[in-house]
């Protein structure tokens, strides 16, 4: 007895070329804060991932011994400031979280 299979081919440029297009389609938007001089942490609604963040027009540093760090609880993403900002406008770059 004599078994013949056949694999249907499979195209891996489109496959990428179609992952690509999902990663260059990814969401952004724009989040405006006020600062008072007193509040550090700043929450981004459900959703949102920080990827920028900028006071008074100043790009800011994320990390530990930086300018911010970016905390999650589980359900939301929150920019911490070392500093509070005192009035000024604080401007969070978020991508959709996927």
């Amino acid at each position: 007895m004599t078994v013949y299979i056949e694999k249907p081919a499979q195209n891996l440029r489109e496959e990428l070329a179609a992952l690509r297009a999902q990663v260059r389609a990814s969401e952004t938007q724009d989040f405006l804060f006020a600062g008072n001089g007193t509040q550090t942490a700043f929450p981004l609604p459900q959703g949102w991932r920080p990827k920028r963040v900028f006071v008074n027009g100043a790009l800011f540093r994320p990390g530990a011994g930086e300018d911010y760090t970016i905390s999650f609880d589980g359900f939301l993403y929150s920019v911490v400031m070392a500093v509070a900002p005192s009035t000024v406008d604080v401007a969070i770059v978020a991508q959709r979280d996927t």
